[in-house]
């Protein structure tokens, strides 16, 4: 359940997340026969390009590779197998030495006490809610700030119920006084950026940018090159204060149009009263997506 309820059954604030969706989503559609030839193909040449059975993580690229994991390469390379090919192998290259999803949680837990970043809900379509909150930043610029977002993502990967495989991230601006000083840096969001279009293809449901301050706008203009056209067309924009806007621009949204109410954190127009407490929150992530 979303909220706990005092004893005159009003809504009261909770300290645990959801982390398991209660509604079940219908599976994706069939591929064409064309798609299915591309696709034997493909499954075909990732299974030549895996490391011998014989190798200890070997089972971890087994798993990994999947025929979801195979699908969203060749939809993002747009069904050609040969920048499909050169995609997953790069990925291949690119898991092998950063090894995301055996990060340990005790590395990256420090980056976690403010809960600048945490995982609470899932949207309409049962794709994971991560907000990020950079007004609680509390490290400096730097690597652990990027595996801190990558483990962020491999678990909600993690969570995921059957038939979905988009993450949703809810960034708000307003949240704690954020200023352009206590915000990450640019170099960590061009990172981040790239790693996500090169590594995660096809698991960014959607963005919402909550609240964007005066400053966002001339960082999102430094990071838009690096953004590639689908993502960018991905990312939408929340006013709190000013909700007219949906009517005035499709790149402006209302977060209860996208996430039930006690789905969505009550900031944005939601029943969710939760609370970050950091042990209670980080023992309820561990047990549920274990790495």
């Amino acid at each position: 359940m979303a909220n706990n309820k005092d004893n005159k059954g009003q809504l009261s604030k909770t300290r645990i997340p959801i982390l398991t969706c209660s509604y079940n989503i219908t599976s994706p559609p069939e591929l064409i026969a064309e798609q299915k030839e591309i696709f034997s193909l493909f499954k075909e040449y990732v299974d030549s390009i895996l490391i011998p059975k014989e190798d200890v993580r070997y089972q971890i690229e087994r798993d990994w590779t999947t025929d979801a994991c195979l699908k969203r390469y060749l939809r993002a390379a747009k069904w050609n197998l040969t920048d499909a090919k050169k995609k997953i192998k790069d990925s291949l290259a690119w898991r092998r030495e950063y090894k995301p999803s055996e990060i340990d949680p005790k590395l990256v837990e420090f980056e976690a006490v403010t809960g600048k970043q945490h995982l609470n809900g899932f949207d309409k379509d049962g794709r994971p809610i991560l907000y990020l909150r950079p007004g609680l930043e509390n490290t400096s610029p730097g690597p652990d700030q990027l595996r801190f977002i990558i483990f962020n993502f491999e678990s909600a990967i993690k969570i995921m119920p059957d038939n979905v495989e988009n993450i949703v991230i809810i960034v708000d601006f307003n949240f704690n006084n954020c200023s352009a000083r206590n915000s990450p840096g640019l170099g960590v969001a061009k990172e981040f950026m790239n790693v996500l279009s090169s590594n995660y293809p096809e698991r960014l449901g959607y963005s919402m940018i909550i609240n964007a301050p005066w400053y966002f706008w001339g960082f999102f203009k430094l990071l838009s090159p690096f953004i590639d056209p689908v993502t960018k067309n991905k990312i939408k924009f929340v006013d709190i204060k000013n909700p007219s806007k949906v009517t005035q621009d499709s790149s402006w949204v209302n977060p209860s149009d996208f996430i039930l109410e006690n789905q969505l954190e009550s900031e944005y127009g939601g029943s969710n009263l939760f609370e970050y407490h950091h042990e209670t929150y980080w023992n309820a992530l561990c047990e549920k997506a274990p790495f």
